[in-house]
């Protein structure tokens, strides 16, 4: 009894981060209006302290992957965890743009730290491979529960406490985290990775630094105008310089037995497609109710909620079968429950009367239900194709895919909603194929492995 009781306290800590590092993201998104104010910030410079905090963190995570492995994952969780909590609270004490704009990237660099490390310790807690499954998807539906909430919890303490209390509360929560791991976890060093390309890493950074550039000046002027494709342009030739240079290293990012793992890879993939999938969808929700429907800002959160519910149901659901279905199956189950989801969104997208706001939040649970299925299964089989000796790595690429996959999401539907200016009955449509179509190629990738 001690030592489950020990092991689900455990888990709870490790989760404490990953719901700082969400809340971070949503709770300062809800902060914008109030720091406009009171630091004088113009529009792209608010859109900058919710980048640069994805900078530093998708950035940074496969470094900090693989200094996991150099250096043990406790010893990085807690680095990790003290960075955050102490950029957490100088952030909270900012005065100007600079001073909180520089420190929001620290606070994505210790995030990065502690996130890979967070998921290779619990994965490492458990030695029976479906109570490892089972803890991972109780981790998931944490996650789920807190990017659900996130934006009432964020809400709650701007409009109670004020802005500077959504970093003030990360610096109690750290030191509790930091404490407990350093008392009842022991830091194992593993063999095989004596040195980092820390260059590759670098070079990796900045490409993911100018993707972020592009999407952002492309929101702000234009997704075609030079200066936008002056960025893409150089996150192509850094990535393909990374790419070219990873080829020929004898200590890549990634490392070689990993990308040669189907499963690894297809984990990745899924993750990525997911995370497309679902800040998509929330976003174009969002501007749906309130920019065509009329709808409040409370009530459009209270319509995609059901989704949201739907999302931890379906991680729950997954805890309860997992012992009985392989996760391969399983994968091929919940792909289907997205699919079916995705068709009912395409087709009541040509609804755009208050009835269809209805089979609307119906298709988006069922959905979601699918993606909550799916989560803990991709995250599963990518734990367990990478092993214990690498599973930190695994853990930060697929940290990493899933940050740049909601990127994409939101530069998807910013593309087509500045194409297709109110003509909401369109662009829905649009986007629900593109959903429609990402959770197809998922299916026949599962298929086709399966087959073999």
């Amino acid at each position: 009894m001690k030592k489950h009781t020990k092991n689900y306290m455990m888990l709870i800590m490790l989760s404490t981060g990953f719901i700082m590092a969400v809340l971070d993201t949503t709770g300062v998104a809800l902060a914008i209006p109030n720091l406009e104010v009171y630091l004088q910030l113009s529009t792209l410079q608010s859109a900058w302290l919710i980048n640069v905090y994805i900078l530093g963190l998708g950035g940074t995570l496969l470094l900090s992957g693989n200094l996991s492995i150099k250096f043990g994952d406790k010893r990085l969780f807690l680095t990790g965890m003290f960075l955050f909590a102490c950029a957490s609270a100088v952030c909270g004490l900012s005065v100007c743009f600079p001073q909180l704009l520089f420190f929001r990237f620290l606070q994505g660099v210790g995030a990065s730290l502690f996130m890979p490390s967070a998921m290779s310790l619990l994965f490492n807690a458990y030695g029976d491979a479906k109570i490892r499954a089972k803890v991972l998807g109780i981790w998931t539906a944490i996650i789920s529960v807190a990017t659900g909430i996130g934006s009432l919890v964020g809400g709650f303490f701007i409009t109670s406490f004020g802005w500077r209390s959504i970093f003030f509360i990360n610096v109690p929560l750290s030191m509790i985290a930091i404490i407990y791991i350093y008392m009842t976890s022991t830091n194992v060093v593993r063999v095989g990775r004596k040195s980092i390309n820390y260059f590759d890493n670098i070079l990796l950074t900045m490409s993911i630094g100018t993707v972020i550039l592009y999407l952002t000046i492309g929101k702000q002027l234009g997704y075609l105008r030079y200066q936008s494709l002056g960025c893409l342009l150089s996150f192509i030739v850094l990535l393909s310089i990374v790419i070219l240079r990873e080829r020929r290293t004898k200590n890549p990012i990634v490392p070689f037995i990993l990308l040669r793992n189907i499963d690894f890879l297809t984990a990745n993939l899924f993750g990525f497609i997911v995370n497309v999938s679902l800040y998509g969808l929330v976003i174009i929700f969002g501007l749906y109710y309130q920019s065509d429907m009329h709808y409040s800002a409370m009530v459009s959160g209270l319509l995609i909620l059901p989704g949201m519910i739907m999302l931890v149901v379906g991680n729950i659901f997954y805890t309860r079968i997992i012992k009985f279905i392989p996760v391969s199956k399983l994968i091929k189950y919940s792909i289907s429950i997205a699919i079916l989801g995705s068709l009912i969104l395409m087709f009541v997208s040509i609804l755009t009367t208050k009835r269809a706001i209805i089979l609307v939040t119906i298709g988006f649970a069922v959905l979601s239900f699918g993606i909550g299925m799916l989560t803990p299964a991709s995250t599963t089989l990518l734990m367990e194709s990478a092993g214990s000796e690498l599973s930190s790595v695994a853990g930060a690429t697929l940290n990493a895919n899933k940050q740049i996959g909601g990127l994409f999401g939101t530069a998807i539907v910013s593309v087509i909603v500045s194409f297709l200016v109110n003509q909401w009955q369109l662009i829905l449509s649009v986007f629900f194929i593109v959903n429609l179509l990402l959770y197809a190629v998922a299916y026949m990738i599962q298929r086709n492995i399966q087959s073999h």
